[in-house]
């Protein structure tokens, strides 16, 4: 609708409502009368009375519905009711969905409805019942609430003429927010249409022609704070063009997706691709990592990165660009925003530009759907958000899929933000839209520890700190917000994941579940059984409402991890054989969810090893948010093209073996570029919805693994400069000339603490410097690995095993210097020292090469640097140089490789190769070596740990 239809619009709207409340008896709608559909045939496609139930009514806002009967009053003589209660605002009110009432688009319905309101209501003056669809709220008809007397409201409405409507809501005016009242009947009819075809959604005006912002004109040009806590000021104490005299500059951020966002939905033609540019200077910490993202949608949006860089303050101007096509512009809702992972990061911006560099581009349709190719084996399934259902994006997600998932829509910050404040409306409009298409829905997620609001399980004590709820109230929130969103969402969804992620990574005795858990939020409020009791309270809701299709899962990631895996089994074991034992054999958790989000390390042989022993719990299984991170920086190289296929190929050859025991298989997102791990090009299609090498080998994984046997993925490299410095946590001029090593390599969506590393040596010691980027410290876990800190992985002769020997360790320091080794003869002669900065920490270790006689010029360590991310107890996620999987602490085979170089040196030469790539061991080191091959399979090192959290998507 253009802006001149749109005024147009409104002065006919108010106009109705006018002659509404002068003529309220029967109410008015856009057709309200009998003669608006004379002549057309009428069919009915719903009707409630509501002597048997709610029907297909779903609660609004608030509100709280009873089926009653004995509620007889004009037109209800049948008695059966629905009261709406617990009103306080307008919409807390009564939703009927487009999809489960039958209303198909380009059809035009008759909506009827009549209602009561008891005589012993206060019904303040104005009052009236209000008849409207949802998302547009399009007015169709109303009348006046009157104690002790019935209403009737008819409208009619045709499904199509607004994109963003999915039902219709039976609600009050403002004045009439607190009455409760009646529902006894709804009656709807087709009354056909005037046209056959579905109307054509409205045009877009085209899009208007985006300046280069500069900042000169000394306004903010349409930027704002994306939380509005920020502060944004044009200054003129910096500028990048020389004949330009002013910035952008950004403080106040709190938060790592706080910063400058622009909304340019005007700016955009749909289908088309954009380069997108702006230049960003550091002004503290000393060094962070700032991204340029897109939200895309304000119902149920995308985030998606454009461009990112590691800078420092020393870089000055930096530009920031990348590409992105726009295939929809839902809500007219497209914002540009810049963000760091240092949630405190201030900087400034300048020459902000967005021009259009290519056309709509279409699906390739001459290609086999995979649903098409895994019909008979499993469900084929995607994780959406709004645009994913508009134009070229909704052409090849029903291409090739069956079943989706709401992506962020329907996880708990997201639906119950405050205390008793459901706001269902962006998960409703993804999942009506969804099942009008012919999706399946899954539900993700009820429980969780990550985006879900504080109020949930913790409190504030009287210093302010944020502590755990008592346990009776933390169990209620839990139990309440479980209950209310499956009787919203009902039987639209094929199932749930009640909780996700709820075991830590490699627990040391993972027979021991309880044990095993994450230290999370509702762990310390509720305890261990908060699993337990999240079940239970799911299954009564199904058990309640009849609805014995739905299924209840568990889901969670590196699912490849034996210690994990072996934790998450017998807690599923362990609670269904209870639950069985007193319920007639029945299953409380009927699957297992295995996200799959992997990478070139996964070895496949351990997620089949983790999926045959899920599959002999008797539960189903299915693989829920699959993705494989190859490349960087949104490209990808021959090498990582084939090797990213390969692993498809060989994990679709295991699911196909094991289809039998598998439900669907899903992928966390529909293309490169919207995906939570855009940069490695994680996908089957890339970010111009092109089929990629990985979708061929999807669809043909046997021929795949044939043709291309594995490849060895290549080492990060860095060098070591000869030198002794001092261990005192200051950084002394020889680290000046050291290279700069930056950890910033995410091990989950958590984009948190990142930092810059530096190596030197001498003939007795390594050296390591590592200045780390945490506006908020935390060591409260009596967990080391699950504190603020930073761990140094080093292989001393580079040998590259999969388990550790003689001369591996593991050096960790948390920011007030406390350390701790695996093994913990690696603490010989080792020196540490921190110091905090206000923006992070830094570290500074002296680490022993007692397993080198002596070290020389040219050789290589097997090394890396990991910076783990703690808050409120727990470790939030970890960044690393170059192990993508979080295994260093058992395996040295994902370790970097750090050459050992004297200055002035430039032709140093390679150390002679260890034939087949094994190190000698000296005689008295083979028992140590044997003991940890044996310590392998059973993970009983100290190292009890987690590898990170993921968020799932969360980039906001």
């Amino acid at each position: 609708m253009s802006k001149k239809q749109n005024k147009k619009f409104t002065k006919l709207l108010s106009l109705l409502l006018v002659v509404s409340l002068i003529f309220p008896v029967g109410g008015f709608g856009f057709a309200t009368s009998a003669e608006a559909a004379t002549g057309a045939e009428t069919k009915t496609v719903y009707q409630e009375t509501f002597v048997n139930g709610k029907g297909h009514a779903k609660e609004s806002g608030n509100a709280a519905l009873t089926a009653v009967t004995g509620k007889t009053f004009t037109g209800n003589e049948d008695g059966g009711a629905l009261h709406v209660t617990n009103r306080s605002k307008d919409f807390d009110a009564v939703d009927f969905s487009f999809s489960d009432v039958g209303m198909q688009s380009g059809k035009t319905y008759k909506i009827t409805v009549t209602g009561y309101v008891d005589s012993d209501v206060t019904v303040p003056a104005g009052s009236q019942a209000f008849l409207q669809t949802v998302d547009s709220y399009s007015w169709l008809a109303s009348a006046n609430f009157k104690a002790g007397e019935a209403f009737t409201m008819t409208g009619e409405y045709t499904v199509g003429s607004n994109a963003n409507d999915t039902r219709v809501r039976v609600q009050s005016n403002d004045d009439g927010a607190t009455v409760p009242f009646y529902i006894g009947s709804i009656v709807i009819t087709e009354v056909g249409s005037s046209d056959d075809e579905t109307p054509a959604p409205p045009t877009r005006e085209k899009a208007v022609p985006f300046d280069t912002i500069t900042f000169e004109n000394g306004e903010l040009n349409g930027f704002s704070g994306r939380s509005g806590n920020e502060t944004l000021t044009v200054t003129t104490v910096e500028n990048r063009n020389t004949s330009h005299s002013k910035a952008l500059k950004v403080e106040g951020r709190t938060q790592n997706w706080h910063g400058p966002t622009i909304n340019v939905a005007q700016n955009i033609d749909v289908g088309y691709e954009y380069n997108v540019s702006v230049w960003v200077k550091l002004i503290s910490p000393s060094s962070a990592t700032l991204q340029l993202s897109t939200q895309v949608g304000s119902a149920s949006p995308s985030y998606n990165g454009i461009a990112s860089q590691s800078v420092s303050q020393n870089d000055g101007w930096v530009k920031l660009e990348g590409t992105y096509r726009f295939n929809a512009v839902p809500d007219e809702h497209v914002t540009l925003y810049i963000e760091s992972s240092n949630s405190t990061a201030s900087f400034y911006i300048d020459d902000v530009s967005f021009e259009e560099v290519s056309g709509p581009i279409e699906i390739q349709k001459d290609i086999t759907p995979i649903k098409e190719k895994y019909q008979n084996d499993f469900l084929i399934g995607n994780a959406i958000t709004s645009s994913d259902l508009e134009g070229a994006r909704l052409e090849l997600l029903k291409m090739h899929h069956n079943v989706v998932t709401a992506e962020n829509a329907m996880k708990p910050s997201e639906l119950q933000p405050t205390k008793g404040n459901f706001t269902f409306s962006g998960a409703d409009l993804l999942v009506d839209k969804a099942l009008a298409e012919g999706f399946d829905v899954f539900g993700h997620v009820l429980v969780w520890h990550q985006q879900s609001p504080d109020w949930m399980n913790t409190t504030t004590n009287a210093a302010g700190e944020r502590v755990p709820l008592n346990r009776e109230e933390a169990l209620k929130n839990m139990q309440d917000h479980i209950k209310k969103v499956m009787e919203h969402f009902g039987d639209r969804v094929i199932g749930w994941d009640v909780v996700n992620e709820a075991m830590s990574n490699n627990p040391p005795n993972p027979t021991d579940w309880k044990a095993s858990l994450r230290q999370s939020n509702w762990y310390h409020a509720i305890g261990p059984d908060y699993v337990e009791e999240s079940y239970l309270a799911a299954r009564k809701v199904l058990d309640d409402n009849g609805w014995d299709h739905i299924k209840l899962y568990y889901n969670d990631y590196n699912d490849d991890n034996q210690n994990k895996a072996t934790a998450i089994y017998h807690m599923i074991k362990e609670i269904n054989d209870r639950y069985a034992a007193e319920n007639d054999g029945r299953l409380l958790i009927d699957g297992m969810g295995m996200q799959g989000h992997y990478n070139l390390s996964t070895n496949h042989e351990n997620v089949r090893k983790s999926l045959e022993r899920f599959i002999t719990l008797g539960v189903e299984v299915s693989i829920t948010e699959l993705d494989i991170q190859a490349g960087g920086n949104h490209e990808q190289s021959e090498r990582d093209r084939v090797a990213q296929a390969l692993l498809y190929a060989q994990l679709f050859n295991l699911y196909k073996e094991h289809a039998d025991s598998i439900a669907r298989v899903t992928f966390w997102g529909l293309n490169d570029a919207t995906s939570w791990r855009a940069a490695t090009s994680p996908l089957l299609f890339d970010r111009n919805l092109q089929a990629k090498l990985a979708y061929e080998a999807v669809m043909d994984p046997v021929n795949f693994i044939a043709d291309n046997p594995p490849i060895e993925i290549e080492a990060k490299q860095a060098t070591a400069l000869y030198g002794t410095p001092t261990i005192d946590g200051e950084i002394d001029p020889i680290w000046n000339e050291a290279e700069r090593i930056q950890v910033n390599q995410h091990l989950a969506a958590w984009q948190g603490a990142t930092g810059v590393a530096r190596a030197l040596w001498d003939s007795e010691n390594l050296y390591v410097l590592v200045e780390v980027s945490d506006s908020e410290l935390d060591k409260s876990s009596p967990y080391p690995w699950e504190q603020d800190s930073v761990e140094v992985f080093l292989d001393q002769t580079n040998g590259k095993t999969s388990y550790y020997e003689y001369d591996d360790g593991q050096y960790r320091v948390n920011f007030d210097n406390e350390a701790s080794f695996n093994p913990e003869d690696a603490s010989r002669g080792f020196e540490s020292a921190t110091t905090r900065t206000g923006t992070g920490y830094l570290v500074e270790m002296k680490i022993p090469l007692r397993h080198i006689d002596p070290p020389v010029d040219g050789q290589k360590l097997g090394f890396d640097v990991q910076i783990n991310d703690a808050r409120n107890g727990a470790r939030q996620g970890s960044a690393t140089w170059n192990d993508a999987i979080g295994s260093g602490y058992m395996d040295t085979s994902v370790f970097g490789e750090l050459l050992l170089k004297k200055a002035g040196n430039e032709d140093v030469q390679e150390p002679e190769t260890v034939e087949n790539g094994k190190k000698p061991l000296p005689e008295q080191a083979n028992d140590r070596a044997r003991e940890v091959r044996n310590e392998l399979p059973k993970q009983a090192n100290d190292r009890a740990r987690e590898v990170s959290n993921k968020g799932q998507g969360q980039n906001k």
